[in-house]
C-alpha cells in the first residue's frame, strides 16, 4: 500500500470511531461482558481519545513530518498487546502499520473484541490491509517484535526473541509531583491522571509526590466526583480488601472514602491505592526520579523531567508520547 492510502484509510477510521455508530457500540457492549473492567464510559474514552488525538489528519500529518517513510521495505512484525485498559496496544500496531509492514498480532486475552474491531473495519474501508494484519497466536518468519508485559514476562520475552530486534517493555507506573499551591481545579483534573481506568494503566499516577506538611482538605474535595468509582463492586472489593490489610498491619492511611492513601514512597500501588511520598526540597524528587528511571512511565506536574505530562493529560497520550520514551516508529523505520 502506498503512504497516502495508508493514511487516508486511517483517518477514515478515526471518523468511523467519532460517528460512535451501532456497529461500534455494539462492541463495546461485547468488550464489557467479557472483561468488566471494560466498562462503555471507560472503552468510549479510549476510542475518542484514538479518534482525536491519534487518527486525525492534522495529527497523523504533523507526526510524520518528523519521519522519513519513503523506501521503508516491508518487515513482518510481532507485537504481544497489553490488555490492562481498552485498546493500549493500538499505538504499536498503527506505528507498524503506517510504516508499511505486516502486523502479527497476539492479542491479549483481556482486550480481545475492540482491538479486532477496529482492525476488521479498517479491512473494510481498504480490502489492502487484509495482507498488512494478522491475528493469531502462533507467527511465523517475523523480522521483529514489539512485546509489552510485566517484569516476569519479560524476561521470557528476552530469552524467546532476544535475537530479533524488539522493543520489550516492562510494568511501569506514572508519578505526580504537586507544590501544595494547586487549585481544586487543577486537583480534580489530578484525580483523572490517578482514576481513569480504574488506575490500571502505566500512565496512571500511583505516587504522589507532596511538600511537607501538605493539607489534604482541599486535595480531598476536589476529588469528590471520583467517588462514583465505589459503585463499580471490583473497584470497592479492592478498597476494602486493601484497606482491611492497611488496619490489621497498623498501616496509616489518610482518611477518604473512596481510595487508600498511604504514606509509602513506592512507585506501585494496588488497585483503589495512592501512594504519598513527602519532600523538602524539589531537589530530592529529582534524585528519586532519576534512581528510579527505569520504572517510570510518566512525571505529572513536573515540566523538568523529560517524560512530563501536564496536569491532568496523563491518560491523553498523543502520537509522540511513545511508551517507557522510545520511539516505536523510528526503530521500526531503522528496520
Amino acid at each position: 500500500m502506498e503512504l497516502a492510502n495508508r493514511k487516508d484509510s486511517l483517518i477514515k477510521l478515526g471518523y468511523y470511531i467519532a460517528a460512535e455508530p451501532d456497529s461500534l457500540a455494539a462492541a463495546v457492549r461485547l468488550a464489557g461482558i467479557k472483561n468488566h473492567w471494560f466498562t462503555e464510559d471507560n472503552c468510549y474514552k479510549a476510542l475518542r481519545a484514538i479518534s482525536q488525538h491519534m487518527l486525525s489528519r492534522e495529527a497523523l500529518e504533523n507526526w510524520l513530518e518528523a519521519y522519513d517513510l519513503d523506501n521503508v521495505t516491508p518487515k513482518r512484525i510481532g507485537i504481544i498487546a497489553a490488555g490492562n485498559i481498552p485498546l493500549v496496544s493500538f499505538h504499536d500496531i498503527l506505528c507498524t502499520l503506517i510504516a508499511g509492514h505486516v502486523a502479527l498480532i497476539k492479542l491479549s486475552d483481556k482486550d480481545n473484541v475492540l482491538l479486532p474491531h477496529l482492525l476488521q473495519q479498517l479491512i473494510t474501508i481498504d480490502p489492502a490491509w487484509k495482507d498488512h494484519i494478522i491475528t493469531g497466536q502462533r507467527w511465523e518468519n517475523y523480522d521483529a517484535v514489539i512485546a509489552t508485559g510485566s517484569n516476569n514476562t519479560s524476561r521470557y520475552f528476552d530469552y524467546y526473541f532476544g535475537k530479533y530486534p524488539h522493543i520489550i517493555r516492562k510494568n511501569r507506573h506514572s508519578v505526580a509531583v504537586l507544590n501544595g499551591r494547586e487549585t481544586p481545579a487543577q486537583l480534580y483534573e489530578l484525580g483523572k491522571d490517578v482514576f481513569e481506568y480504574f488506575g490500571l494503566g502505566c500512565r496512571n499516577v500511583s505516587l504522589i509526590w507532596l511538600p511537607q506538611g501538605y493539607q489534604f482538605e482541599t486535595l480531598i474535595a476536589a476529588w469528590q466526583p471520583f467517588s462514583e468509582l465505589m459503585h463499580f463492586h471490583s473497584y470497592k472489593n479492592n478498597l476494602d480488601y486493601q484497606r482491611t490489610l492497611f488496619l490489621m498491619n497498623g498501616t496509616p492511611i489518610i482518611d477518604c472514602d473512596f481510595v487508600n492513601m498511604v504514606d509509602v514512597t513506592a512507585i506501585s500501588s494496588p488497585i483503589s491505592c495512592v501512594n504519598l511520598a513527602y519532600y523538602k526540597d524539589l531537589s530530592e524528587v529529582d534524585v528519586w526520579l532519576q534512581e528510579q528511571d527505569d520504572a517510570i512511565q510518566c512525571v505529572v506536574n513536573h515540566p523538568q523531567h523529560p517524560r512530563a505530562v501536564s496536569i491532568g493529560a496523563a491518560q491523553e497520550p498523543g502520537l509522540c508520547d511513545y511508551a517507557d520514551g522510545v520511539d516505536t516508529l523510528q526503530f521500526l523505520l531503522n528496520l
